[in-house]
């Protein structure tokens, strides 16, 4: 077979993606196929097949960047493309895993083939037989190698060494069953668009329990029922209340981080977004992982009435809340919706008790109630302390407790939060 043969079958087989079809309108791959069907012609225009050459390099190059691509970066830019893209057969594997129906997994195997091939094609031989000097990237090393290669890219470097398209396969189904596909396939948590959806964080805290020093039992309580919900076991929705600053946020960020393994993943939503909150339900029961939707600092001043469509989920609704998802929340108020002494004047309302009810009974819809109290000075110092040694902080315990004792006077009194701001001037002051 001639390369111009070659080619033309290649530019056609391409076209017969089923499964992955969507990435036919991918601008590097639309770029490649147009290069393959310039060249496939008896008098191919050079002019065409250079533009595309060279405008698929240049994407090529800036996806190598920022998606910190390195090796042969087609290659690799392929391979992303497989792992992110959404669809159904991407959808069922992660809900399912290899538990798929037989022709479902055939019709895939056939567009790993063709994508298989769309690698192995030589670019270089191409642009060379018209005269041309070229130098494809087979060899690339992105600029911020230095950094950690996150697990993402560890696992796509991984694929790259599959040795036959069953291979292949199998490590995407994997990946799609164990991570996620899509925007599931490299983060852990993500803030609701009511546009565009999940959009992922990309630098979550990695904070972990043990950098919350105290609050055991509130921890605790917190991990058995993550665990119990990625287990598959009836949990609870959780309301975590207390003061500012003293860990409610950082340890629900603290079970996500410890729970992700298990396919938990974080979905932020704001107080204003509750009104879309089916809408998050909709998108999050369809999806293969175990989903915290989380909303901090939540409370409502008493002209407020969004947490009416929150009460609804929180009771069921018509509609069961599915049981993938749970609702963890954070407030400094007790009771949420802010109460005045007007709910309990009889002469504004002829049912004034009824009303004041309403207010108080969204924190009861929460089937878990975690409370974390102000440190005291002893808890304080002793925080102090624990981030002093994981800081490397050598200073006499006595100076620095009181430093540290000086520092919460003059700030906003004792909390994890005033501990670590402390500490982080203590840290840049020796």
């Amino acid at each position: 077979m001639t390369e111009k043969n070659y080619c033309q079958n290649l530019y056609l087989s391409s076209g017969g993606l089923i499964i992955y079809r969507n990435l036919l309108n991918d601008p590097v791959i639309s770029k490649l196929r147009n290069l393959l069907k310039e060249f496939s012609k008896d008098n191919p225009d050079k002019e065409s097949v250079l533009n595309s050459y060279y405008d698929m390099q240049h994407k090529l190059l800036e996806s190598a960047e920022s998606l910190n691509l390195s090796g042969n970066v087609l290659k690799s830019y392929i391979i992303n493309l497989l792992v992110k893209d959404k669809n159904f057969f991407s959808l069922t594997c992660e809900k399912y895993g290899c538990d798929i129906q037989k022709d479902l997994y055939n019709a895939a195997l056939n567009d790993i083939r063709i994508m298989r091939s769309i690698v192995g094609v030589d670019l270089n031989s191409i642009v060379s037989s018209l005269d041309f000097p070229c130098n494809f990237l087979e060899n690339y090393s992105p600029t911020n190698r230095s950094e950690k290669i996150c697990e993402f890219q560890n696992y796509v470097s991984a694929l790259f060494n599959s040795d036959s398209d069953e291979a292949l396969l199998n490590a995407l189904i994997n990946y799609y069953y164990n991570i996620g596909c899509a925007e599931l396939s490299n983060h852990i948590a993500f803030k609701w668009n009511n546009t565009k959806g999940l959009i992922g964080v990309e630098n979550f805290d990695k904070v972990n329990l043990d950098d919350i020093v105290g609050y055991e039992y509130q921890k605790e309580t917190l991990v058995k029922n993550t665990l119990d919900f990625v287990s598959g076991k009836p949990a609870n929705n959780v309301l975590i209340i207390g003061s500012a600053g003293t860990g409610k946020s950082s340890s629900v960020k603290a079970v996500v981080n410890k729970f992700y393994s298990k396919g938990l993943r974080l979905v932020q939503i704001s107080k204003e977004q509750l009104l879309c909150l089916s809408d998050v339900l909709k998108e999050l029961k369809s999806r293969g992982k175990y989903f915290i939707i989380f909303i901090d600092d939540l409370s409502f001043e008493e002209f407020e009435t969004d947490y009416k469509e929150m009460k609804s989920v929180l009771d069921g609704g018509v509609e069961d809340i599915p049981k993938n998802i749970l609702i963890y929340a954070t407030s400094n108020r007790r009771h949420l919706i802010k109460e005045t002494w007007n709910d309990r004047r009889a002469d504004e309302e002829l049912h004034s008790f009824d009303s004041m009810n309403e207010k108080l009974s969204l924190s009861e819809r929460f089937g878990v109630v975690i409370t974390y109290d102000s440190p005291d000075k002893k808890h304080y110092l002793k925080i102090v302390q624990s981030l002093a040694k994981k800081q490397k902080i050598e200073l006499d315990e006595e100076a620095l407790n009181q430093e540290a004792s000086k520092w919460e006077l003059r700030t906003h009194g004792r909390s994890g939060r005033t501990a670590k701001q402390f500490i982080n001037y203590i840290s840049s002051s020796i």
